[in-house]
């Protein structure tokens, strides 16, 4: 509870967004404009009717001077109040202890007093309650020695004359008063800090409501897009599937059952593919969807499954330290490297491709691909969605893309993507190169 408020308060009264007028209110500009002169005026009106209480009884020079010196001692009181909210129950105990010995007023111990009971509430604010209570006491009881306005403050407020010191229920009365006042203020700007903190707890629980609103909707969204997405992709999938295997039954050219397996073989895999990819759709946080989506780890299963269909494919493969390579980077480049290979059969059916895939923790993942283009093909090759979808994939990952045709006609597609490893890996030693000065070396 302590802690709590104490946070609160120094969160009140700090803060780099303030207005003036907090500016104006805050404890450092309130210690030099307001209480430094209160503590010194009071020090000044303490010490001048002490000094008229004793003029009677001593050289008047040597009061003058005993005087002086306690005016300075209240100076300095005023002073240590600068420090009251990194040192609380130190100036605290310190202002009263002297107000308790030396005659000033009680002013700065009572203010000290304040102070402290706005950060705590317990056994030491207690103690120290007392003890300005008896300083409090003891300074009042000394100014109502005192018969005339010269030679005590409450007579000034109280009567300016009086045949007799006011009496010890007075004392007592004005004391209580006094330190009633310390408290009550002191549990005012508790409770305005408190408020506070609690506003500003209230509009970040708003702020995590109102998240936690968004997220809900955007799960509804997901489910709803998932739910679509399975009904009717899987639905026909599921169709082709079946038909496909139908056909590799009933058909009697070895070729035909062929095709007819790898048309079911795909399919089967594309409803593998379609359940993954709605799982991260549902969960996207899932810890069990990262191991269902591929990785550079399942490159040669896709090279397996495109060189199945038919295609000339000449590829090289040169895996380092896969493991250690970050899972986004592993799966955003085997999704670059099926795209390539999906281009090159739709844009160029019948023609051989050449691939390449090195990945290093020095040389980083590159990926190319090859093929000479149709005969009827434009030299000028105009990218379309797939080969947007690599880009942009690139891009995200601070790579580098490039697509050319060369003098042979052969369309070439490179991607060299940054090793980022794991969190748990160790230091890397990757080098950042642009795409062709590794045909150049």
């Amino acid at each position: 509870m302590t802690s709590a408020t104490g946070s609160s308060v120094r969160a009140a009264a700090g803060g780099s967004g303030r207005s003036w007028r907090e500016r104006l209110t805050g404890p450092t500009l309130r210690t030099w404009l307001l209480y430094l002169p209160l503590v010194t005026l009071s020090s000044v009106l303490a010490a001048s009717t002490w000094d008229s209480r004793r003029a009677d009884h001593e050289a008047l020079d040597v009061t003058t001077t005993i005087a002086m010196l306690v005016w300075l001692v209240g100076i300095l009181l005023a002073v240590s109040l600068a420090w009251r909210r990194r040192y609380p129950v130190a100036v605290a105990v310190l202002t009263a202890a002297v107000t308790l010995l030396l005659p000033l007023d009680p002013v700065a111990a009572l203010i000290a007093f304040g102070s402290l009971a706005v950060r705590r509430l317990d056994r030491v604010v207690g103690a120290v309650a007392a003890l300005t209570a008896l300083a409090t006491l003891v300074s009042t009881w000394r100014d109502s020695r005192g018969l005339t306005e010269h030679s005590s403050f409450w007579r000034i407020l109280l009567s300016p004359e009086g045949s007799e010191p006011l009496s010890l229920w007075g004392v007592m009365a004005i004391s209580a008063a006094l330190l009633a006042v310390s408290f009550g203020i002191a549990m005012l700007v508790r409770d305005k800090a408190r408020n506070r903190s609690h506003q500003e707890e209230g509009r970040v629980h708003q702020q995590v409501v109102a998240g936690l609103n968004d997220e809900l909707a955007r799960q509804a969204e997901r489910e709803r897009l998932a739910q679509e997405v399975h009904d009717a992709l899987g639905h026909r999938l599921s169709l082709l599937s079946l038909h496909a295997g139908a056909v590799q039954v009933r058909a009697k050219d070895p070729a035909l059952r062929e095709s007819a397996d790898l048309v079911r073989a795909g399919a089967e895999q594309a409803m593998t593919d379609l359940r993954s990819l709605l799982t991260m759709l549902r969960r996207p946080g899932g810890p069990d969807v990262a191991d269902s989506i591929p990785g550079v780890h399942d490159l040669a299963l896709l090279i397996d499954e495109t060189s199945r269909t038919g295609i000339t494919l000449v590829s090289t493969v040169q895996l380092e330290s896969i493991e250690e390579l970050d899972d986004l980077t592993s799966r955003s480049a085997f999704r670059i490297a099926q795209e390539m290979l999906t281009n090159a059969r739709r844009h160029a059916p019948g023609i051989g491709v050449r691939f390449l895939v090195r990945a290093t923790p020095q040389a980083g993942v590159i990926i190319e691909s090859a093929n000479h283009l149709p005969p009827d093909a434009d030299s000028h090759v105009v990218a379309g969605s797939g080969l947007n979808g690599i880009r942009t994939r690139v891009d995200q990952l601070g790579g580098d893309f490039r697509q050319w045709v060369d003098d042979s006609r052969v369309f070439r597609v490179a991607v060299r993507l940054p090793w980022v490893a794991k969190p748990d890996a160790g230091p890397t030693q990757w080098q950042p190169w642009r795409i062709g000065e590794e045909h150049r070396r």
